[in-house]
């Protein structure tokens, strides 16, 4: 594709483009060819294309989540007790339009987007440690060191975090100063807000925008197309020199509607398409399957890596005391999870794939597959309360008091109160989702429980939840990992969105003027709404615990200790009967690979079988689809 450019003087030599130690991959299948545009299409053009590019990322996960492989930076190291991390840049790293790659590019995001106050660029983790910005130091023009207060031992992990693309495809660590500076207020003086730069930065929008990835945009219509080309200055090859991606373009086309979507495929309309850039369910297997044939694709299952398939979870912090001393009881908790069939909803909306679960942090993660000790962890979360036992729930149930006294065919509270159990979600669940949900109504009926089904606008859902309101939460599973620590929101409360919402607010007052006022104040009226220090029991003594044991496992170099006190914080749920009640662990995801695409994994092929579901390890970028090629 450069040949031609390079004859004329218009590109240098491909040895003048590479860095001096650049990323060699070795192509799964076959050392590729040149040429092609691989057709995908995507819901909105939004951020599921950009988990397809590492470019931007220091670190890469790789081999599923169980490894981390140099990216754009080729070292890293850190002193003895964590607090002090260096990285160093591969030299000779080039934007996609020539122009040098170096460590003032990461101290211009950090310093003139992160630490600027009008702008809106929000404070990412591994920028904070001990409640202190990081004190980010340039050694020299390839190498940085990040200062903490505190020992931060996840942080070469937390950098290998999604793909920071920015743009929705996770956290920013670089962006191309040289470009950027002229939309800059600081720099330019003509520019009184951030409204262009923040225009301009949208490498994944704007063509003109320098970037660090396989392809980048040629051309974007709103709501129709993007159209990505190679990068001239990709800093990857293969095993035999050639520099990567090998298909020259990425045709992106905007389909939105399902059936359109379904059409699409089967009409022979794509390449390659990954299950984070369609709305495909297990539910659509029968059609493709049938259809592969004519329309010259394959069909390929990837393990989706979740941990709890169908899943609810109860609002800890309710603000009716009664649903709240019900949410906060073991033993309601694990009536809950007994009158739940996860094997006809495993049948139903998995197929009978996936494995069958009480449901928590992704069967992938290391504290499950470290060692033997490991894994039997994780059959005792899997198997905690598994069994569908409609009798052991209804005995739990009469010993809570909670009986059906007026006989209309529902329990009720003690007191002889109507109970019933609100599930809160968004208008937009899926089909497979509100499946599930039929399937437990009826189940939770004939055992005498009332479920209200609260389907909501997404932006009043929005609202909600983080503001401690709701009831019992559907529509979300978990699937995060490879660690339990990296993204530990499931297993402890440390924001308003997940089973805790007060406790998380509380947890990130602590050490500020918020932590104990407005004592006067509904804790629910706050701002944020939260606990506060002087009502430890209302934060109770388990979150306390998981709170505490999360700040020192976040301190702990050892990473041994550390799975030490993940594992502890396991007990702690088991001993709660968990916080929420899932369904099915590692149900497959649907990927679509054209006839004549290869160095695209098959199932097999992959360490673990896949790991889709959390954009922290980022899928498809894992299977490096710069080494993808047409035959």
């Amino acid at each position: 594709m450069w040949q031609e450019l390079v004859a004329a003087g218009k590109l240098p030599p491909l040895a003048e483009r590479l860095p001096k130690n650049p990323v060699t991959h070795k192509p799964i299948h076959q050392i590729g060819k040149y040429g092609g545009t691989m057709r995908i299409f995507s819901p909105d053009l939004g951020y599921g294309a950009l988990r397809m590019q590492y470019g931007h990322s220091p670190l890469w996960f790789v081999d599923d989540g169980l490894n981390i492989a140099p990216g754009m930076c080729d070292t890293w190291s850190a002193n003895a007790d964590n607090s002090e991390w260096i990285f160093h840049i591969r030299e000779g790293l080039k934007w996609s339009d020539g122009e040098p790659c170096t460590v003032d590019d990461v101290l211009f995001v950090y310093h003139d987007m992160v630490l600027n106050d009008q702008h809106s660029e929000r404070l990412i983790e591994f920028y904070v440690g001990g409640g202190k910005p990081v004190e980010m130091i340039k050694i020299d023009d390839y190498t940085i060191k990040l200062k903490y207060v505190s020992p931060q031992p996840l942080t070469f992990k937390r950098i290998a975090m999604r793909v920071k693309g920015g743009a929705g495809a996770g956290t920013r660590w670089i962006a191309p100063k040289h470009y950027l500076m002229q939309f800059h207020p600081t720099y330019n003086s003509a520019m009184k807000d951030f409204i262009e730069f923040d225009l301009k930065i949208r490498w994944d929008q704007n063509p003109e925008c320098p970037h660090l990835c396989a392809w980048g945009c040629e051309r974007y219509e709103i709501g129709q197309r993007r159209v990505w080309v190679r990068n001239p200055y990709f800093y990857c090859i293969d095993t035999e020199g050639n520099q990567l991606p090998y298909i020259d373009r990425m045709d992106e086309a905007q389909v939105a509607d399902k059936e359109v979507q379904m059409l699409t495929i089967l009409q022979g309309g794509v390449d390659y398409l990954p299950k984070v850039i369609h709305n495909g369910e297990l539910a659509d297997i029968a059609p493709l399957k049938a259809g592969e044939k004519d329309g010259n694709y394959r069909v390929v299952l990837i393990d989706g890596g979740g941990g709890t398939g169908h899943y609810y979870f109860w609002n800890y912090d309710c603000p009716d005391d009664k649903y709240r001393e019900l949410f906060r009881n073991p033993k309601f908790k694990a009536a809950f999870h007994h009158l739940r069939d996860r094997k006809r909803i495993t049948d139903t909306l998995y197929y009978g794939l996936g494995e069958i679960t009480t449901g928590f942090m992704s069967p992938k993660a290391i504290e499950y597959n470290y060692n033997d000790e490991a894994r039997e962890w994780y059959r005792k979360v899997r198997d905690s309360f598994v069994e569908y036992d409609p009798d052991k729930s209804a005995q739990l149930l009469d010993e809570l008091g909670i009986k059906d006294v007026n006989g209309d065919g529902f329990r009720e509270f003690p007191d002889g109160s109507s109970l019933a159990l609100r599930v809160d979600f968004q208008a937009t669940a899926g089909k497979a989702w509100l499946d599930g949900h039929e399937i437990t109504i009826a189940d939770f009926a004939k055992a005498g429980l009332k479920i209200i089904t609260n389907s909501m606008p997404v932006a009043e859902f929005n609202v909600l939840w983080p503001n401690g309101q709701g009831h019992i939460r559907g529509n979300w599973g978990i699937g995060d990992g490879p660690d339990h620590l990296l993204y530990p929101s499931w297993v402890v409360p440390d924001e308003p969105n997940r089973w805790s919402p007060l406790g998380g607010n509380y947890y990130n007052a602590r050490g500020t003027e918020k932590e104990d006022s407005e004592k006067d104040v509904s804790p629910w009226q706050r701002t944020p709404p939260r606990w506060i220090k002087s009502e430890p029991v209302l934060i109770s003594e388990p979150v306390l615990k998981l709170q505490a044991l999360l700040d020192t496992a976040l301190a702990e170099p050892d990473a041994i200790r550390r799975m030490e006190l993940v594992w502890e914080m396991i007990q702690i749920h088991l001993d709660q009967a968990m916080f929420g009640s899932g369904t099915t662990a590692n149900d497959p995801v649907i990927y679509i690979y054209g006839n004549n695409l290869r160095n695209a994994p098959a199932r097999e092929e992959l360490p673990t079988g896949g790991f889709n579901n959390p954009a922290i390890c980022p899928h498809p970028a894992l299977h490096f689809p710069e080494t993808f090629t047409f035959v």
